[in-house]
């Protein structure tokens, strides 16, 4: 046999084998995209079926799929679904009081699509569940800064309920002392590393101050919280309530009319309509 010959028949090898390679990776390309087709469509109807542990594995598994065949659609539905999947279950764990499984639940969420912001918003609740307190705050101060507003928002909500549930509880108890309201305006202090002041931290801060008989600080205090306030006459009524107080005990006879006429709505009516028949 000739070199020539030789070569030839190696070349044909070469060919044939390079064939059978070529063959074989379509094939097995088909078999990648009929696999995460299927896995995927397993998955949806597991979900319509309200199977959501085992939907949640399957959207988990079609993810890697679906991108190895180069189908990021797909590949990011995939893990959009899973992470509202375990949302879902984490805040079924939540009702259950089962914290630590719903934390787990979160967190597996942000991981799998960390731009689903409620399950960074959920940790934030199982950590607090969990008595982790610093923890759930940080956690909500980074979703209170992020894009997704109306998580935002709930997050800021969150954080602003867990400080000013300790100044209110302080100072509308009876007979509240100068004690409670340095109580109350220590967590109102202590809310500033997270958030800034809102109206009802002004709120609070003027009845602190009114307690402890700071007439030019409670004034000063409620004038801050009604010019910040945005919410209802009738919710606005209990600043100008605790305002007309301060004016009356600092001998503003006719400013603290004003402010009581300006109270008299809602479950304040009947006190500010006293102070107005008797000043």
């Amino acid at each position: 046999m000739t070199a020539k010959r030789i070569n030839l028949t190696r070349l044909a090898s070469c060919a044939l084998l390079m064939a059978f390679l070529m063959a074989g990776m379509s094939a097995s390309s088909a078999l990648a995209q009929k696999d995460y087709k299927k896995v995927y469509n397993d998955a949806l109807t597991a979900a319509k079926a309200k199977n959501y542990a085992q939907a949640r594995g399957l959207f988990a598994e079609a993810a890697p799929l679906a991108q190895n065949a180069g189908d990021a659609e797909i590949a990011k539905k995939s893990k959009y679904v899973a992470a509202q999947i375990d949302y879902k279950l984490g805040n079924a764990a939540i009702k259950a009081e089962n914290y630590d499984q719903a934390l787990t639940h979160y967190k597996a969420g942000t991981a799998m699509y960390p731009d689903y912001v409620k399950n960074k918003y959920g940790e934030g609740l199982a950590l607090k569940k969990l008595g982790r307190i610093d923890e759930a705050l940080t956690v909500w101060k980074g979703v209170a800064e992020g894009p997704e507003r109306q998580t935002a928002r709930t997050a800021a909500k969150a954080i602003r309920d867990h400080f000013y549930y300790q100044a209110s509880s302080a100072v509308s108890k009876n007979n509240a002392t100068a004690s409670d309201a340095d109580r109350a305006v220590a967590a109102l202090k202590a809310s500033e590393e997270y958030l800034e002041p809102d109206a009802d931290y002004y709120y609070y801060t003027a009845v602190a101050h009114n307690i402890k008989g700071n007439t030019g600080a409670c004034i000063t205090a409620a004038n801050k919280a009604l010019d910040m306030h945005r919410g209802s006459k009738t919710d606005k009524a209990k600043i100008y309530f605790v305002k007309g107080e301060a004016l009356m005990y600092s001998g503003d006879t006719e400013g603290a009319k004003a402010a009581f006429a300006n109270a008299a709505y809602g479950s304040y009516r009947q006190s500010a309509q006293h102070y107005l028949d008797t000043l």
